[in-house]
């Protein structure tokens, strides 16, 4: 990850008065440093050109611009991003899949649609090509392709409570045969359901919390 190709969005990733690397106040949102790396994204924003460097962001292997994206895509509620930026990253089984579904959910009014295609067909994860094992890792997780199926499956399923006309599609297939072959399948861990889900509705709470702090209201864009 070469951050220089990020434009001005490079601040956001740099520790300064913070005591990790801004990247890392996005992953629980729930320290105060929290809402410094959403103003260093909130300039950027405004620098010039955001559609360039939120595309950036979104195309690298690493899942830590994705991140920073995800903010990105939230301050600006689709105005001027494309929302389906978000997925190119989940497809790639980027490692913080829960945090891009649940800003899907917020930006992306064809979330149910998006949703359907993908857990009908069982998830499918495209993983970056040309990495090294230690690359991937970085990059993407130690995840193996099975576990990130599994990932992309329980973060849909577990945001999806979020949309009325999803909850009892989605309740359903956690009955399904297909839904459970995935996860007997999942070579890193047996309880990726509970923790995918856990991820999907913690950060849910936090962003919708240091958002409220900042007077704006996230709600799902479909219903």
């Amino acid at each position: 990850m070469t951050r220089t190709q990020f434009g001005p969005f490079e601040a956001v990733f740099e520790k300064g008065e913070l005591a990790v690397p801004g990247y890392l106040e996005l992953l629980p949102l729930h320290q105060p440093g929290a809402q410094i790396v959403i103003d260093r994204v909130e300039r950027a924003l405004s620098a010039g050109d955001p559609a360039r460097w939120v595309a950036a962001l979104f195309r690298d292997v690493n899942w830590r611009p994705h991140l920073v994206g995800a903010i990105a895509l939230l301050l600006d509620q689709s105005e001027t991003l494309d929302s389906s930026l978000l997925w190119h990253a989940i497809d790639a089984g980027s490692w913080v899949t829960p945090q891009l579904v649940v800003t899907a959910v917020f930006v992306d009014p064809s979330f149910p649609e998006r949703a359907r295609v993908r857990v009908d067909a069982q998830c499918p994860v495209r993983v970056p090509a040309g990495l090294t094992p230690a690359e991937r890792h970085s990059a993407t997780g130690r995840d193996g392709l099975l576990g990130r199926n599994g990932k992309m499956l329980a973060s849909l399923l577990a945001a999806s409570a979020a949309i009325p006309s999803l909850e009892r599609w989605a309740a359903d297939l956690q009955r399904d045969a297909r839904v459970e072959q995935l996860f007997k399948d999942d070579m890193w861990k047996k309880d990726e359901w509970n923790s995918s889900c856990e991820i999907v509705v913690a950060w849910m709470s936090n962003v919708r919390r240091v958002f409220l702090e900042r007077g704006r209201t996230l709600a799902p864009r479909a219903t």
